[in-house]
């Protein structure tokens, strides 16, 4: 029985020995650069204990150039000493790859509460800093920077911007400060994206403009002035730039941007409460002749000036005007005439339809809009829009689920009114969705769609319990047999109050 016993552990371990040397093996005969990309998928925890296997897999570990420093969020972190010793781990792994190069350095860390004992969260951030600072030697080339309950302190260490080898650079910290460098420090930034950082003074737009000569995508989120209540104008101008998104700085003035070879722009600017009165002391420039797609939302200001927007393929507007703004929104979709998608906000359409020129928009194959409800005071509106899109071929209308209104005001529109209109939006329709929501005036645009888009593959209509009787006879229409006909019952939409959609 003993020797039974024994001989099962021998081949045990045998076995186990064979399958190990077979890994090794294995292992060996990659490439390094394969065995790196393997390794770039674990964090720092899981890359350690491969690095104890054995004396190949230490130098692979000590030398792969893509790093992730995360998942440090255990309960095992919450007295200092734990997470002293964990910063002594990771500075001595950095002192072993001294100026081995990385090529990406991702590192996420969430800074402790130490309650009246702030000496410690101060020797963190500085412990934290020289960190980032031993990064920097390594050569690291994309750099990716998220430090949560930060608050307030010294400014991110010079190096970073300074960096001659940064090709990308992300900082995530709220209320760290950035100090631009000056002008005549040239960087190879291809990309860079802030979120959270507080400026001392418009320094850093004037180095972005005049010294990132190689840069082509700018990310700005949440970024504010050291001084608060300071306003300024900003410019971005770049002659690399090919993607922006500035979103929620509430101290820019005047903006302009510009860019020959800018594709894309996202703009997210609010000035603050809704107002009555047009935004005067704002104002927006866009010189971007081969910008593609446009996202703009917030706040409307005075004449904002687009520029020649010819190459432009998709735009989606979702502003808040004030009420004498309709005027303006109209000069905005005008600069869009080339967009072949088109998605606008209820605040945007709404001030379209209440006045001011209708735009011409004979390129839009894609529209999406959201109304309040297919009013008798919209429908004109409506009509003088989709009546120039002669290429349009999918329409998506939202519509409010309640209307507060008389029943009255939309009525006002049959079959026959849309039929007179002779609109050339209706002969290349292939798919459409509209939410109905009060009244005759939507089932009746319904029905004309079923009636003459002649080329419709799938129509979905939205509608309440108390439409239900109508839609038993739009499913009557010529065309319903030939097309995919969806009708969604919102139990949401009309007096009753559920939250059950069900599928007809």
């Amino acid at each position: 029985m003993e020797d039974g016993r024994k001989r099962k552990l021998l081949a045990t371990a045998s076995c186990q020995g064979l399958a190990s040397d077979c890994l090794m093996d294995r292992l060996s005969e990659l490439p390094e650069e394969v065995a790196h990309h393997i390794l770039s998928f674990l964090e720092i925890k899981d890359l350690t204990c491969f690095g104890c296997v054995s004396k190949r897999c230490r130098k692979l570990y000590l030398s792969t150039p893509s790093l992730k420093f995360d998942g440090f969020f255990s309960k095992q972190l919450q007295r200092y000493d734990e997470r002293l010793r964990l910063w002594s781990y990771l500075d001595n792994y950095l002192f072993h790859r001294w100026v081995s190069r990385i090529q990406r350095f991702h590192f996420h860390w969430v800074l402790h509460s130490y309650g009246s004992q702030q000496i410690l969260l101060e020797d963190e951030k500085f412990r934290l800093d020289k960190f980032i600072c031993n990064a920097i030697k390594c050569n690291v080339e994309v750099l990716d920077i998220k430090i949560r309950s930060w608050g307030s302190g010294a400014p991110l260490p010079t190096c970073v911007l300074h960096s001659g080898s940064l090709k990308s650079l992300s900082v995530y910290i709220y209320g760290r400060i950035i100090k631009a460098p000056s002008l005549a420090s040239f960087s190879n930034l291809e990309c860079l994206k802030l979120e959270g950082i507080v400026l001392v003074d418009d320094g850093l737009f004037n180095w972005i403009s005049c010294s990132c000569k190689c840069i082509k995508e700018l990310s700005l989120k949440s970024v504010s002035m050291y001084n608060a209540t300071s306003s300024c104008n900003v410019t971005i101008e770049s002659s690399s730039l090919e993607s922006l998104c500035i979103e929620r700085l509430s101290f820019i003035h005047h903006l302009y941007i510009a860019g020959e070879k800018l594709e894309q722009i996202i703009i997210d600017w609010r000035f603050g409460f809704r107002s009555d009165k047009p935004h005067s002391d704002k104002s927006l420039g866009i010189c971007a002749p081969n910008l593609n797609s446009l996202n703009w939302r917030g706040s409307l200001m005075n004449q904002p000036n687009l520029g020649r927007l010819e190459c432009l393929e998709e735009a989606s507007i979702c502003l808040l005007p004030s009420v004498d703004e309709f005027v303006y929104v109209s000069e905005v979709l005008s600069c869009l005439s080339s967009a072949k998608v088109l998605t606008l906000n209820k605040e945007t359409t709404m001030a379209l339809f209440k006045g001011g020129s209708m735009p011409l928009l004979e390129n839009v194959w894609y529209l999406c809009i959201h109304i309040e409800g297919f009013l008798d005071f919209q429908v004109p509106a409506m009509a003088s829009l989709l009546g120039g899109m002669s290429k349009l071929n999918t329409l998506i209308i939202k519509s409010d689920s309640f209307f507060r209104g008389p029943k009255a005001e939309c009525c006002g529109f049959n079959i026959g009114y849309w039929k007179l209109q002779n609109a050339a939006f209706i002969y290349q329709l292939k798919e459409v969705t509209v939410e109905l929501s009060h009244g005759s005036n939507g089932i009746e645009f319904a029905r004309y769609i079923l009636d003459h888009a002649q080329n419709l593959n799938k129509m979905t209509i939205v509608h309440s319990p108390q439409q239900s009787s109508a839609m038993s006879e739009l499913k009557k229409s010529k065309m319903a047999s030939n097309i995919t006909l969806v009708f969604q019952e919102d139990q949401e939409r009309g007096p009753q109050n559920r939250t059950r959609r069900r599928v007809v």
